[in-house]
């Protein structure tokens, strides 16, 4: 049975778009009219409770959150297609520690920068933004950089080869491009983004 994602454009969907088309699995992306409140559905509810995308039917399965369906396209697809680690080994350590850490850590601090700190469409009023807010969530992103840099010392992507853990790290900081973050202090990190960018399959997923 095919796998069915449920998301609509420019959105955390998209990573999962890019995971499924770096594993070559067959998929059917269907898209969710948000101003005809599909999202709301009790059908799609049932799917993803909270009403948001993305979402993930495979045979009786369903899953919702792009970092837990990075997780299980990566042990269920991902091992055989040399895109995951084998379980039982610091790898696989690696790839939870860094997928979770991407949408706890990474994710989050951009965008509570996003939201207080920048001048973008995902932006609060000024009226409605904290400067607090701002400042302490751009450190912390940059703490996030510093993180990643260090990573990629002597590496050429998170694990050493491309997985499925730089997608769901590359994700977040292309999304960061399109408001207009800049990685100019993180030459490290801007190269592996521009590698993990320039993939095939990500120009699919888009």
């Amino acid at each position: 049975m095919t796998i069915q994602l449920y998301s609509w454009p420019f959105s955390s969907g998209t990573r999962v778009a890019w995971a499924l088309e770096e594993l070559g699995v067959a998929y059917e992306y269907i898209e969710i009219d948000a101003k005809q409140a599909e999202h709301r559905s009790p059908r799609y509810l049932a799917i993803n409770p909270q009403g948001k995308v993305p979402a993930l039917v495979d045979g009786k399965l369903t899953l919702f959150e792009s970092g837990a369906i990075l997780l299980y396209l990566g042990e269920q697809y991902g091992v055989d297609r040399h895109l995951w680690p084998a379980a039982g080994g610091q790898p696989r350590a690696d790839a939870l520690s860094w997928t979770v850490w991407a949408m706890t850590e990474l994710g989050a601090y951009l965008l509570g920068w996003a939201y207080h700190g920048l001048d973008a469409p995902v932006s609060f009023k000024p009226e409605d933004r904290s400067k607090a807010a701002a400042e302490y969530s751009r450190s912390q992103f940059m703490r996030c950089l510093d993180a990643l840099q260090a990573r990629l010392v002597g590496r050429e992507y998170l694990l050493g080869d491309f997985t499925l853990v730089d997608v769901a790290c590359a994700s977040w900081l292309q999304f960061g491009a399109a408001l207009g973050v800049k990685l100019d202090t993180h030459p490290g990190v801007a190269a592996w983004l521009g590698r993990c960018s320039s993939r095939p399959a990500c120009a699919r997923a888009r």
